[in-house]
């Protein structure tokens, strides 16, 4: 899974604790990674991955490339991407870890 971010995106910090319990069962099973998009702060970045106690991968997309790529429009948005690469599930706004378990389910993960 790819979840995109803000450090200023308040529906991101309501997400931030159930993506850090989600991302704590996954285990070898699948990954979770985190992608700061167009947060114009790396210290607000820093500071909110601290503060949320994330431990998964987060990557840092200060000009929103990446997010463009995957035609991200609004935070937080988060996809689940097949092990071919494909993305097989897009889920917009703030997700709950029961919502993230079942979007993975529907993927075979």
């Amino acid at each position: 899974l790819v979840t995109f971010w803000a450090s200023w995106c308040e529906p991101c910090g309501r997400e931030a604790p159930a993506l850090e319990r989600f991302s704590q069962g996954l285990g070898a099973h699948a990954t979770l990674v985190g992608v700061n998009w167009s947060d114009p702060s790396l210290s607000g970045a820093r500071s909110f991955v601290k503060h949320y106690g994330w431990t998964f991968p987060n990557l840092r997309d200060p000009q929103g490339a990446a997010g463009l790529a995957y035609g991200v429009t609004g935070l937080p948005t988060t996809f689940v991407i097949d092990s071919t690469g494909r993305v097989r599930a897009t889920l917009r706004g703030p997700q709950t870890q029961q919502t993230l378990v079942g979007a993975l389910a529907t993927v075979g993960g």
